[in-house]
């Protein structure tokens, strides 16, 4: 997930930006004690997201990367030998969960953040208000920030330590000609018009020339590159406009933030949106370099018949490893206790994670 921090309570507080977990525990208690919002009421939330929404609001999954790489899609590790190994059994993993217990007792993370969704999200973030409520925060700034809502003017990413993680390229809608079709051949040429690039911008963007238009010759976008279109206003979170969102096939070629022109006639909340992303972007590049990308593994394909052998199998271990998670989280399950730890590696062993893992394996090594 992407982290952003409240820099306006940095700055009245006086304290410096944090750079690893003992400096974020500090700006975290400071946020939580201090009033940093001014509004005389103990209502601070020190850091906030939702383990139930998109992935970039993963708030607890960023906090375990700080001790190891996890990838709550993929959660497996290759070590220098290519052995496979489970990253919810390591010493690391145990770690992480313990330091996010101690969050979660010390009230410096939300309780809510395991229910909340993008809705909830986005009133707590940007308040309507206008008094901010959140000092840390992962999210998306589309998604989880009203739009002109100027409490977002606040933050600023917070630097990354320990590991970043790039998200899947992954197909959200899949389409289909049925039998019932009159004429498939029309309703085919439909879905590749919609696969366009005009036909795709629509799709998210907009209509031309009212949400987004062609980009001034030799224009480059907040991350240097050079651009592809110029924003005037983003439809996504609005109602009543000519987008269809995510309700329609279409092929990811807007390429987010990452190419749109972004000049002084471009909304002002867009600009400082596309500002944030282009940092945050620089931020991600640096820590994932030291992710080692050898040692991460790639998606796993399986056949047919594998993924049938382990279906049963991965379905349980995920839902357990899932459920143990949050109560590790939240201390129903005391991960600091060696004999829960224990008992929790005995349960999956019972589950079948060796067989599981032997496929896994098998999958990886076939490449």
């Amino acid at each position: 997930g992407n982290a952003w921090i409240n820099k306006s309570w940095l700055d009245k507080l006086g304290l410096e930006m944090p750079t690893n977990n003992e400096e974020l525990v500090k700006v975290l208690k400071a946020f939580r004690d201090k009033d940093p919002n001014g509004n005389g009421v103990k209502d601070e939330i020190p850091m906030f997201g939702s383990q139930n929404s998109s992935p970039s609001a993963r708030v607890v999954d960023w906090v375990i990367n700080t001790f190891t790489y996890y990838n709550y899609a993929r959660k497996w590790a290759v070590d220098e030998n290519g052995k496979i190994e489970p990253v919810f059994t390591q010493d690391e993993y145990r770690e992480a969960v313990k330091f996010v217990k101690q969050l979660n007792d010390e009230k410096l993370m939300s309780n809510i953040v395991w229910t909340c969704n993008n809705d909830n999200m986005k009133q707590i973030v940007t308040p309507s208000n206008g008094t901010s409520m959140v000092g840390v925060f992962c999210g998306h700034l589309t998604l989880h920030c009203a739009k002109g809502n100027e409490v977002m003017y606040e933050y600023v990413p917070l630097p990354r330590w320990g590991c970043a993680i790039r998200g899947d390229i992954s197909c959200y809608l899949t389409t289909y000609i049925t039998e019932s079709c009159d004429n498939p051949d029309k309703a085919f040429e439909v879905l590749m018009a919609l696969a366009s690039w005009e036909g795709s911008m629509r799709v998210r963007y907009g209509e031309y020339g009212a949400n987004w238009v062609d980009p001034d010759p030799g224009a480059k976008s907040e991350l240097g590159l050079d651009a592809t279109y110029k924003m005037i206003s983003d439809p996504l979170t609005q109602q009543n406009t000519s987008k269809w969102a995510v309700i329609a096939s279409c092929i990811n070629v807007y390429a987010e933030g990452e190419t749109a022109q972004v000049d002084d006639t471009t909304d002002p909340w867009i600009k400082k949106r596309s500002e944030m992303h282009a940092e945050s972007h620089r931020l991600f590049t640096e820590a994932e370099a030291n992710n080692n990308p050898e040692k991460v593994i790639p998606v796993i394909v399986t056949t047919e018949e594998e993924k049938a052998n382990t279906e049963s199998i991965r379905t349980n271990i995920d839902s357990y490893v899932s459920g143990m998670l949050t109560d590790f989280c939240t201390g129903k399950a005391d991960p600091n206790d060696d004999k829960v730890w224990s008992n929790y590696l005995a349960k999956l062993d019972e589950m079948g994670l060796a067989t599981y893992t032997d496929y896994v394996q098998t999958a990886y090594d076939r490449g």
